[in-house]
C-alpha cells in the first residue's frame, strides 16, 4: 500500500502536540461526542458490560483515531494512515479481551485453499461450454445454475471450473478473469450441490459478488476516494451498490473489521446487524448473504438492522426485476 512521504512527519506532530497539551490536547466538543456514539456503535453488544474506566480508554483511542483521520483528510488524504490502524490494532484487542470476558471465546475462520482440487475447466461460448481440460461430465451443474438465473444472468462468464475441497467446505466462488473485472469465472463442487436450497442460496451469494465487483460497479488498482468504500486494489464507482451498502451500514464499525478479519468476535459483538455469522467477515460478503436473502425470501418486516439489509436492494428496478424472474424460475 503506498503512502504519502510527509504524513508520519504530519502525526508525529499531531501526537507530540497531544501529549503536551498542545491545541490538540484536548479533543473538541465535536471530536468528542463522535469518538462516544462510535464506542457504542464498535462495543455492540458489549456496551452494557464495559466498566466507566474501560468505556473511557475505548473513547479516548476513537478520539485520537478521529483527530488523525481529520488531519489526513484535510490534507486532502484518503489512505488510512499508519497511525489510524495502530490505533484500530489497539481498539481491536480492547474488544476481543471484553468479547472473551463477556460474551464468550471468538473463533478464527479461513479457508484451506490447499484442499482444492480442479476436477474440469471449461470455456464459456455463448450460452454453451467447451472443454478446457479434464472429464466432460458437469455440464449438468452449469445447466443447474443456469435454469435459476435470468436469462443473459451470465453473459460475462467466460470460464466454469469443477473443483472440489471434501463435503460441507466451499461451495463455490467467482473471481474476474481480467484485469478491469469485465469477465468473469464461475466455479463449482459437486460434493456440495446436493441440497438444492443450499445450493440456490450459494449462487445468488456469488452472483452478488458479480453483480456488486464487476467493472461497471468498481475500478481496479485505483487510489482510494474520500466518502467511496475501497478494499485493496479496488474502489466503489459513486452510486455504486456495494458503496451504498457501506455507506448505510458499515462506517461505523469497519476499522474494527480489519483490524482483526480472521476472529468471529467481531461478529459476536453485532450478531444482530447480521443475517449470518459469514456476513459479518466484510462489506463485500455482508451484500452478498442479504442479496441471497432477498432473492429467497419474503420482504422482511420491521426496521432492525438485518431488515434494512435484506430489503436493501428493492431501491433498485432492476434488482427488483431480477429477483422476481429468478424467484419465478425456481417456483417461489
Amino acid at each position: 500500500m503506498k503512502r504519502c512521504k510527509y504524513i508520519p512527519a504530519l502525526l508525529a506532530l499531531l501526537l507530540l502536540l497531544s501529549a503536551c497539551g498542545g491545541p490538540f490536547g484536548l479533543a473538541d466538543s465535536k471530536v468528542r461526542s463522535e469518538a462516544s456514539r462510535l464506542a457504542v456503535a464498535q462495543l455492540g453488544k458489549l456496551d452494557p458490560y464495559v466498566t466507566g474506566e474501560e468505556r473511557r480508554q475505548v473513547t479516548q483511542l476513537l478520539e485520537r483515531m478521529l483527530s488523525l483521520r481529520q488531519v489526513r483528510e484535510d490534507a486532502g488524504i484518503w489512505t488510512v494512515s499508519a497511525g489510524e490502524e495502530q490505533l484500530a490494532v489497539q481498539l481491536n484487542q480492547l474488544y476481543e479481551d471484553f468479547t472473551r470476558r463477556s460474551l464468550g471465546e471468538p473463533e478464527s475462520w479461513s479457508a484451506d485453499e490447499e484442499k482444492m482440487e480442479l476436477l474440469a475447466e471449461y470455456d464459456v461460448k455463448g450460452s454453451g461450454l467447451e472443454l478446457s481440460e479434464g472429464e466432460d461430465s458437469y455440464r449438468a451443474l452449469w445447466e443447474q445454475v443456469e435454469a435459476m438465473l435470468p436469462q443473459g444472468s451470465l453473459d460475462a462468464f467466460d470460464r466454469f471450473t469443477v473443483f472440489t475441497d471434501g463435503e460441507e467446505e466451499i461451495l463455490a466462488y467467482v473471481v474476474p478473469t481480467d484485469d478491469e473485472g469485465a469477465r468473469w469465472e464461475l466455479a463449482v463442487d459437486p460434493k456440495d450441490a446436493g441440497d438444492e436450497t443450499y445450493f440456490a442460496e450459494t449462487v445468488f451469494h456469488e452472483y452478488c459478488h458479480y453483480l456488486t465487483l464487476n467493472d461497471q460497479q468498481v475500478a481496479y488498482e485505483t487510489a482510494p476516494s474520500q466518502g467511496r468504500y475501497t478494499e485493496e486494489g479496488m474502489i466503489t464507482r459513486p452510486g455504486s451498490y456495494l458503496n451504498a451498502f457501506y455507506q448505510e451500514f458499515w462506517t461505523d464499525y469497519l476499522s474494527d473489521r480489519l483490524a482483526d478479519p480472521e476472529s468471529t468476535g467481531f461478529y459476536l459483538r453485532h450478531s444482530d446487524d447480521f443475517l449470518t455469522g459469514y456476513a459479518a467477515t466484510s462489506p463485500s460478503e455482508d451484500i452478498a448473504e442479504s442479496f441471497a436473502f432477498f432473492i429467497m425470501g419474503d420482504k422482511a418486516e420491521g426496521e432492525s438492522v438485518q431488515a434494512r439489509k435484506q430489503n436493501f436492494f428493492y431501491a433498485y428496478p432492476e434488482l427488483v426485476t431480477f429477483r422476481d424472474q429468478a424467484r419465478a424460475k425456481l417456483g417461489l
